[in-house]
């Protein structure tokens, strides 16, 4: 694998990414399309073009490496338009006194083009809520939330459902690093009740020199899915296979950094008013 430096290597990869996900999404003639009836709002970081449906809510209760632990709630509002917000923080399980994030997360999505047999889902949003812990100085999470984002989502039949995601985001926590950076996510279904989800952010807005946290490598993660019974659902995950993350400098000593694989669960709930 190479690992991208400077700024014509993030442009090479830019190009890769869109490059590849053109050739997925416009390969529909060639694969049978079919319409997931209820397909996912994010696969673990990266969202898609998916959203709640109409007149229902989504609630979620993740944790994280680190005693985090973060609620959140979606609602769909028209077919079109959902709406969510999130609120959580570190140390909550464990025998420490819980680290509350600053503030709640708020997230807005629109659903601007419909899917068809060619033609991909376009969804844009705008979505607040990062994870592991908060640097106060920098103003940042762990892992930054994606910001302002538009994502287009492609989904076919293959031995089941098979979907292709990918698009852009620029985060607002910007005070370390603030680039544009593409994103890449893809989907299986295996069964009725299981589904394999993998995704790739290029993390281009946390891979500088002087940053803290990325070393370039971008963050690979991948989630396990599975449906419990109508509206209840799982997901395992294991995020930063590539070990982006490291520790760091001295100055920032307070900020508490794994470096491995994180694992995370989480349990999702959905229902129709």
């Amino acid at each position: 694998m190479v690992w991208w430096s400077g700024m014509s290597g993030k442009w090479t990869a830019l190009v890769a990414v869109i490059t590849c996900l053109g050739a997925l999404m416009m390969a529909g003639p060639a694969v049978a399309q079919v319409m997931a009836p209820t397909p996912s709002r994010v696969l673990v970081d990266v969202p898609t073009a998916g959203l709640v449906p109409e007149a229902s809510f989504e609630t979620q209760l993740r944790t994280y490496p680190g005693g985090g632990v973060m609620a959140r709630a979606d609602v769909g509002l028209l077919s079109w338009l959902s709406l969510g917000g999130a609120y959580g923080g570190m140390q909550v399980i464990g025998d420490g006194r819980p680290d509350w994030y600053p503030q709640p997360a708020f997230a807005l999505k629109i659903r601007v083009l419909q899917e068809d047999f060619v033609v991909p889902a376009l969804a844009v949003g705008i979505d607040t809520e990062g994870s592991g812990h908060y640097n106060e100085e920098l103003q940042r999470y762990q892992y930054k939330s994606k910001g302002i984002y538009a994502v287009l989502s492609k989904n076919y039949a293959w031995y089941g459902d098979f979907s292709v995601h990918g698009g852009l985001n620029r985060s607002l926590e910007e005070g370390d690093d603030e680039n544009l950076t593409p994103f890449l996510g893809l989907e299986k279904s295996v069964g009725s009740a299981v589904g394999l989800a993998l995704e790739y952010d290029l993390a281009l807005n946390d891979n500088r020199d002087d940053g803290i946290y990325g070393r370039g490598r971008g963050y690979l993660n991948f989630g396990l899915n599975w449906s419990l019974a109508s509206g209840i659902g799982m997901r395992f995950s294991i995020r930063d296979m590539l070990k982006n993350s490291e520790k760091p400098d001295p100055v920032f000593s307070d900020v508490i950094v794994d470096e491995g694989w994180g694992r995370e669960f989480t349990i999702s709930y959905m229902e129709s008013f």
